[in-house]
């Protein structure tokens, strides 16, 4: 009886053993989509939602007013207003996407409110490229960046990162990538 008691506490040892390993190995690998590995793992979006995807269609207005907007990242932004205004961002910030296509020249374009006169914000795409776009008045601006063909990979796996950093706090409305022919 005392080897048969032995012999089941073992096994039972083994099988557990066997399962936290097998727990381990699921949580060093875990099988996620990308928006929820970028919301929940790595903490770099600032919304997820159950069947939210990163991908991004060129031509496909971001709204910041009254949406929750998937892209954004967790740094910088703020939840749209209750009264309409939009997301406000300040520091840094930006955007997160991925995109199924090679898009070649895309315009980065946006619709803003800036607080005081003589706001700059810097547009980068990593190291890369970058723009400082200048807004002289108060009140609400548009601007309208064009991105050089390359630095966006089509990868769905691979998100790409367009950073943003302004000199004030911002009220965003509206992004949008359009494609340039």
């Amino acid at each position: 009886m005392q080897r048969k008691l032995k012999a089941l506490f073992i096994l039972l040892i083994l099988a557990l053993s066997a399962f936290y390993l097998g727990v381990l190995y699921l949580a060093a690998h875990p099988n996620v989509s990308m928006a929820y590995r970028m919301y929940y793992l790595e903490m770099k979006t600032k919304f997820w939602s159950r069947n939210q995807t990163l991908a991004y269609i060129p031509g496909t207005p971001i709204d910041l007013v009254t949406e929750r907007a998937f892209y954004l990242t967790r740094q910088g932004w703020s939840k749209p207003d209750k009264a309409g205004r939009g997301s406000e961002f300040s520091g840094e910030g930006g955007l997160y996407f991925t995109l199924h296509r090679v898009p070649g020249r895309l315009r980065f374009e946006g619709q803003l409110t800036t607080p005081v006169d003589g706001v700059e914000l810097r547009v980068s795409v990593g190291t890369q490229w970058s723009e400082t776009l200048h807004f002289d008045q108060a009140g609400a601006n548009r601007f309208a960046v064009e991105l050089p063909s390359g630095l966006l990979v089509a990868d769905p796996l691979t998100p790409n990162l367009i950073s943003l950093h302004a000199s004030h706090a911002l009220l965003f409305q509206s992004f949008m990538l359009s494609h340039l022919e």
